[in-house]
């Protein structure tokens, strides 16, 4: 009996070391059974979209069941349900737990793609850059790295040094550092970083010679090389001349600035004798004898090319307040005020459609190139903003009547028409417009029906119609030109705007100097819609764009 309880004993002591191992299995096999169950669940439920849903499931997986085969796909469907609500912060989060853990898994790049994309709506840049950075480089999905990439070159501006820095670091090996170097540069020699800025404007070139900022970097270094800023700032003026009056106008408005001590630069003025040839030799004086940082130049068309020109080859910065051309806006170094035309014709459009309560809108516009881009910045805007845009037209400048295009549009019958067109093109196609049976159609248009000529031309077929300007002067702005006592006109008071404006440069130095001019002339730009009532430019609204 004694040698039975002792073999018994034994025999329990010897089974004893292989229950746990019985036991372990056991566990781990309903482990993995119940996670499955639970991805199975979760799975279905974000097919269905039910996305809520979906993360209770997979929340419940990577809880309490992290050594299973459900609980990588389950991290990865939960960050991406997170990110399907919007709820971007957890979507960031589990996305970069995910790549903690999984760092060479099959859905890592998509996960870079998530966190990448979750930390852009949340305005993070540097993060979102990081990781868009790095899908860019290894996905193969075509549309996703064109669409990484515009996130990449819309953040990398608003990017610090110690962050550029940081990427160079990262990417430096990629040729996507090209873009990380020539912000780095650029944004040093902004903050005056003479050294720094030349050292990676060196290194942007020597490691890419065929970079697409070449342009850019020589422009950087010449600014870099013309010294300290003077404090000059050069105006142009036709103080003799045809246009002597005005000149003398505006003159008058430069000497208030002056007598208030407003401005934290000088100002010098010369006369360019209303002639084209004499305003490129006087902004040839202000640059080479008096050395100015920049130049206004409240002038005509047939002026300002000349200038702009002379000025942009020697680096230095023009400001064109008389004009809104947009042709201006391609030569390095101009500033245009107020509104181009392009920017007229999406306010236009979305005043019709919120304000006025238009749904469909036909665009008539004379066939030439200027004219058809206004249209067609007018069509997609209204397109994108899901309203109907039933027929577009256009004509030869020459036509004198518009029968063809007219009767086409009347058929689609729309609730407006736009017509981006000059003054004498607006006076011929509104009488058509009339003539065809579109007289109750509202008629939509830009600054070129703001000319005396279209309602004492155009008479009742003008009657109404709306359009978009730019304002010579905001509100805010009025008040203090008011003050002054000094007679409103479109053109004083265009000029006092743009002084007020520049008022705020102080501080400045070469290299800093355009950003500076551009954030400030084109921060905000003001339009006002206004009707033609009884002949006259009645102002409906005032816009900040």
């Amino acid at each position: 009996m004694k040698y039975e309880v002792l073999l018994s004993v034994l025999l329990i002591i010897a089974c004893s070391h292989f229950t746990p191992i019985a036991v372990e299995q056991q566990e781990y096999g309903y482990s993995a059974e119940r996670a499955a169950e639970l991805y199975e669940q979760g799975n279905r439920y974000f097919k269905e979209n039910a996305y809520q849903n979906a993360i209770n499931k997979f929340e419940e997986i990577v809880a309490n069941y992290e050594n299973t085969n459900a609980y990588e796909p389950a991290l990865y469907l939960l960050a991406f349900s997170h990110y399907k609500l919007k709820k971007f912060e957890e979507a960031s989060s589990f996305g970069e737990k995910f790549i903690k853990e999984f760092p060479t898994s099959t859905y890592t790049t998509n996960v870079l793609s998530l966190i990448g994309e979750s930390y852009y709506q949340l305005t993070e840049d540097y993060e979102a850059t990081h990781y868009l950075t790095k899908y860019y480089l290894e996905t193969d999905d075509t549309k996703g790295r064109e669409k990484a990439y515009e996130r990449i070159m819309l953040m990398l501006p608003e990017l610090s040094i110690k962050e550029l820095e940081k990427l160079h670091r990262a990417f430096m090996a990629h040729p996507i550092d090209e873009h990380i170097l020539y912000n780095l540069a650029q944004i040093e020699a902004r903050e005056g970083k003479k050294k720094e800025a030349e050292r990676d404007f060196n290194l942007l070139v020597r490691r890419f010679p065929n970079t697409e900022y070449a342009f850019e970097v020589e422009e950087y270094k010449r600014f870099m090389g013309l010294g300290e800023a003077s404090g000059r700032c050069g105006v142009l003026l036709p103080l003799t001349g045809e246009y002597a009056q005005l000149g003398q106008r505006l003159m008058e408005i430069v000497e208030i600035f002056e007598k208030g001590l407003i401005l934290p630069f000088s100002v010098h003025v010369i006369d360019t004798k209303s002639d084209p040839i004499e305003a490129i030799l006087a902004a040839s004086r202000l640059i080479e004898t008096m050395h100015v940082d920049f130049i206004i130049a409240p002038i005509r068309l047939v002026e300002a090319f000349g200038v702009c020109a002379a000025a942009s080859s020697e680096g230095v910065p023009v400001v064109l307040p008389m004009t809104s051309e947009s042709r201006f806006e391609m030569i390095p170094l101009i500033y245009t005020t107020g509104l181009t035309h392009e920017e007229q014709a999406r306010l236009i459009a979305r005043y019709a459609m919120y304000d006025l309560g238009i749904k469909t809108f036909a665009v008539l516009h004379p066939d030439q190139p200027k004219y058809r881009n206004i249209g067609t910045v007018f069509a997609n805007e209204v397109i994108k903003n899901n309203r109907h845009v039933f027929a577009i037209a256009s004509f030869q400048q020459d036509s004198i009547t518009l029968k063809v295009q007219l009767e086409n549009i009347a058929k689609s019958v729309p609730d407006a028409i736009f017509l981006p067109m000059d003054k004498d093109m607006i006076i011929n196609a509104t009488a058509q417009i009339a003539y065809y049976g579109l007289e109750d159609v509202q008629i939509l248009g830009i600054d070129t029906f703001e000319d005396e000529k279209v309602p004492r031309l155009g008479e009742r077929y003008v009657e109404g119609a709306i359009f978009a300007a730019s304002a010579p002067i905001d509100s805010l702005t009025m008040r203090e030109f008011s003050k002054t006592g000094f007679a409103n006109d479109d053109f004083a008071a265009k000029f006092f705007t743009t002084l007020w404006k520049l008022r705020l440069l102080g501080g400045y130095n070469r290299s800093s100097l355009p950003d500076r001019i551009s954030n400030l002339i084109k921060g905000k730009k003001v339009a006002f819609i206004r009707r033609i009532h009884d002949g006259e430019f009645v102002k409906l609204a005032e816009i900040a764009e």
